[in-house]
């Protein structure tokens, strides 16, 4: 069928999208989710951090560097698959680099994509600014995206360490992990206090701004300390670190 076409969400969703221009299979599939996929039932939709996330980190680089060339500045985001942030970063006119256990589906002239572990791999170059965004709670619990679970770790510790080692002199990390009132077992991710988080990064970092959310009724609002979620799937802090001389 000539100019078929049909397109169906990526997982990262809008504003990625999967398009078909053949009528198979993966054109049937597209096809149908067109015309029948929605409207999705309003009560399955759930709001993640994401909603938070990236709209602050857009907000701090610019705050960060102002009017400074973007072409000159050099960032490099941790975990980027399940993220469209650096493939914007990289449309912006950055220079990006990111790193992943997993394969990346996109490239762009601005973007070097790794594969490899972060805590191994060995940079040749310093960042001036470093995005970890949901992902260092991860770090030893990791199996679902290609690593080992090994429980029993300091991989965070290192983690911020080694942030810290590969950012310019002038650099800043902008780093978010879920945190609660209280640390929660049985979670497949590590969980953070506040007290906890904020410990571990004033080893390595100057605390520059710091905000903490909650999500309530599918909503995202900045929380104050009697707010702090019971389960850190609804609680996410976010951070923007100076490096400590």
């Amino acid at each position: 069928m000539k100019n078929f076409k049909a397109s169906y969400p990526y997982p990262l969703a809008y504003p990625i999208k999967a398009v078909v221009n053949k009528l198979g299979r993966s054109g049937l599939v597209a096809w149908i989710y067109q015309k029948f996929g929605s409207p999705v039932n309003p009560e399955w939709l759930v709001i993640n951090e994401r909603i938070l996330e990236w709209p602050q980190a857009h907000g701090w680089l610019g705050q960060i560097f102002g009017q400074r060339s973007k072409n000159e500045i050099k960032i490099l985001e941790i975990g980027h698959v399940a993220s469209s942030l650096s493939l914007e970063l990289a449309s912006l006119g950055y220079k990006v680099t990111a790193i992943d256990l997993r394969d990346y589906s996109f490239t762009h002239k601005n973007l070097i994509s790794l594969k490899g572990d972060f805590l191994e791999y060995q940079f040749k170059e310093k960042f001036n600014a470093v995005i970890s965004l949901s992902v260092i709670e991860h770090f030893g619990f990791s199996k679902r995206y290609g690593g080992e679970d090994e429980p029993e770790n300091n991989y965070d510790i290192l983690a911020f360490e080694k942030i810290s080692q590969i950012l310019t002199t002038d650099g800043h990390a902008i780093i978010s992990v879920p945190y609660a009132r209280a640390h929660v077992p049985g979670v497949w991710y590590r969980v953070y206090t506040r007290d906890d988080i904020e410990d571990k990064l004033g080893q390595y970092f100057t605390i520059e701004e710091k905000k903490y959310y909650f999500r309530r009724d599918n909503e995202w609002t900045e929380a104050r300390v009697e707010d702090d979620p019971e389960l850190p799937y609804d609680g996410v802090a976010l951070f923007l670190l100076g490096k400590t001389p």
